[in-house]
């Protein structure tokens, strides 16, 4: 889960959550493992990202650990005697509703493409082509075929409205 973490939106919608609090919440779903259904939370390593001190790591999930959304909270925290253990036993309900169970993961990956899906149908001109290539392409058009055109029409829809402000200019 290094380059996205899962949302849920109920969370979202919390409004007990101060800025900070979110921040760091939102961290530790960041290292939530969908795979062991487990959390990885460092309170060194969450101070250390966000420039702050241990104090107030410990005081935003104190808070965390006092909200509930459905029954569950945001954040357990367990003395294990010389360390403290963390868990997310409402991230982990979300994460399971998606159908990510523990060492199998297959479901909440296929439900998460279905769903993604939904959004990437779009069909554009020249779909193959990269920035560059389609500004040079766009130039090249003739002015009826590029008024025909429109700015959705195209995945770089920046590129479409620099080379129609270059076609104005000119």
């Amino acid at each position: 889960m290094s380059n996205f973490y899962l949302s849920d939106t109920k969370v979202l919608k919390e409004n007990k959550l101060n800025n900070l609090d979110f921040r760091i919440y939102s961290y530790c779903c960041h290292q939530f493992n969908v795979k062991t259904l487990s959390s990885f939370i460092r309170l060194v390593d969450i101070s250390g990202t966000f420039q702050i001190g241990l104090d107030q790591v410990q005081d935003s999930l104190d808070r965390l650990a006092r909200i509930h959304i459905d029954g569950l909270a945001l954040i357990s925290i367990k003395d294990a005697g010389k360390y403290l253990v963390f868990d997310m036993p409402r991230h982990k309900y979300f994460v399971t509703q998606l159908g990510f169970t523990k060492f199998g993961s297959s479901k909440g990956w296929s439900t998460l493409k279905n769903h993604t899906q939904q959004f990437t149908t779009r069909k554009y001109l020249y779909p193959k082509l990269d920035q560059y290539e389609l500004y040079d392409v766009l130039k090249d058009l003739p002015r009826e075929e590029f008024d025909r055109i429109k700015e959705t029409d195209v995945m770089y829809s920046w590129v479409y409205r620099n080379v129609k402000k270059h076609r104005e200019s000119n």
